[in-house]
């Protein structure tokens, strides 16, 4: 009995631990389900981490997103560009140059400078031509001319390049003066004398006295002297920042100069070709020595001849003397 008892017992409790084993079991697989349905969801959360921090990579530091950068920036650019387009026209700049060229076709070279000139809108303020016109080749002398242009602001680079198509351009400078400042203070300076002019006017139909009425009519004498004075600088101004000033000499050469050899066979070649022609030139310049020489030689060796005749015939007869003399 006692060992019915003992296995009964036994059994009770292996059928105890079973069970605890299959309820810890189940839990375990319900832990485990539970885990692999969290399992996927961990992905999707560092999918969604990964996309929100490619986001966050892709934001600048205002906060925009990074493909709208390259929207954003062109925007910029073109509201700086606008915003400098604004800046610069209502900038007042003087633009001035000086250039000089050569040209073996003076005429033609002043004649284009004229024309192109008249055709962009502008108008020569001032000109000159010195020297003679050469009448062979022989005698050639070089002619300058000099010009003061002013043309358009909108055509003056233009003008500019087109000089290379009429000679050898040797120098261009290209000169501003900024009077901005200069122009707006001289604008709100004569708004402000505009005003008391008014004002003054104004007090003057009002006044009752003598004194009054005179030392306003003095004070509003010197207004309108200064705003006459500011209205001309003003209109001044104007003029040459609408017109740019071009100051062009003019050379006549009879070749064109060649650009200076960099080169050493550019050198060595250079060299050789100035000599030849340092030999040429003088050989040139002796003849012409030799050509205005000649006749002061040939009367020169005719004296010399007579002279030698006469001592000749002088001392002849001085010897047929001392012979009679001695006979």
């Amino acid at each position: 009995m006692f060992l019915k008892s003992k296995k009964r017992s036994l059994s009770f409790f292996l059928t105890i631990m079973m069970l605890i084993l299959i309820i810890s079991g189940c839990s375990g697989k319900g832990n485990f389900s539970s885990n692999d349905s969290a399992s996927p969801a961990q992905p999707e959360t560092q999918e969604s981490q990964s996309m929100e921090y490619s986001r966050d990579s892709n934001l600048d530091y205002t906060g925009n997103m990074g493909f709208g950068n390259d929207e954003k920036k062109v925007e910029a650019e073109q509201s700086t560009s606008e915003e400098n387009i604004q800046v610069n026209a209502g900038r007042k700049v003087i633009r001035s140059a000086n250039v000089e060229l050569e040209t073996k076709e003076f005429d033609k070279t002043t004649n284009i400078i004229t024309e192109k000139t008249n055709y962009l809108g502008g108008y020569i303020e001032s000109s000159s031509i010195t020297g003679g016109r050469p009448i062979n080749k022989e005698d050639f002398r070089n002619r300058v001319a000099s010009f003061k242009l002013r043309i358009p602001e909108k055509s003056f680079e233009q003008l500019l390049l087109d000089f290379n198509d009429m000679g050898n351009v040797i120098r261009i400078e290209r000169g501003g003066e900024d009077i901005t400042s200069q122009y707006f203070d001289s604008e709100a300076r004569l708004k402000s004398l505009t005003i008391q002019e008014e004002r003054l006017l104004e007090i003057l139909r009002k006044a009752d006295k003598v004194s009054d009425i005179i030392e306003l009519e003095r004070e509003l004498s010197n207004v309108r002297y200064q705003i006459e004075n500011y209205t001309g600088t003003l209109k001044k101004w104007d003029n040459l920042v609408s017109f740019s000033t071009i100051d062009v000499i003019v050379y006549e050469v009879r070749e064109i100069k060649s650009p200076e050899p960099v080169t050493l066979g550019e050198r060595i070649i250079d060299g050789f070709s100035k000599s030849i022609k340092g030999i040429v030139s003088l050989a040139k310049e002796l003849i012409v020595v030799i050509a205005v020489l000649l006749p002061v030689v040939f009367i020169l060796l005719i004296i010399g001849l007579i002279a030698f005749y006469i001592g000749k015939k002088v001392i002849k007869r001085r010897n047929k003397k001392i012979d009679r003399d001695e006979e």
